[in-house]
């Protein structure tokens, strides 16, 4: 990885954490996790805010780049990787929000822990295997692919604490 790349996945970082502040807001207010209804709700709010949030992302990416650096090959490289690292951004709540929803409520402390341990683990297994096989780009598309094998773990797991 060249140091254009590195300073644009950086740049990425810091849109990344933007666009977490309202599932962050959410995941600490206590009231939401006080019964099913709450949670849904909130867990919808915050999916649609995160779908307005990935639609600017998407839609003026340059721009958004053009206020970090005027470096022409860092922004279009920020743009790219961000198109792949954030394919799965609007489901952000789901990734944080049902974790903890299962840890107050189910007071499963352990397979809590498992769950989220077990994701970082995975998702760096792929980014080895990724960047072996395919250089950076690999490593941009483990990302969301190991997003998407933990979101079915999770609606998984939240639907069968529903019932």
């Amino acid at each position: 990885m060249n140091k254009i790349q590195f300073i644009a996945l950086s740049f990425n970082l810091i849109i990344y954490l933007f666009m977490l502040t309202p599932v962050f807001y959410l995941l600490f207010n206590k009231t939401i996790y006080k019964n099913k209804k709450t949670f849904i709700s909130s867990l919808c709010v915050s999916f649609f805010i995160e779908i307005f949030l990935s639609g600017l992302l998407y839609i003026f990416s340059y721009e958004i780049f053009s206020i970090f650096t005027k470096t022409t090959g860092i922004i279009n490289y920020a743009v790219y990787s961000s198109k792949i690292l954030f394919i799965t951004s609007s489901l952000y709540s789901i990734k944080f929000l049902i974790p903890a929803y299962i840890l107050k409520n189910e007071n499963e402390h352990k397979k809590t822990a498992i769950l989220v341990l077990s994701k970082i683990a995975v998702n760096i297994i792929f980014i080895f295997i990724g960047y072996s096989l395919f250089n950076t780009k690999g490593m941009l598309y483990s990302f969301p692919i190991c997003d998407l094998i933990y979101y079915i773990i999770y609606i998984k797991l939240f639907l069968n604490i529903i019932r």
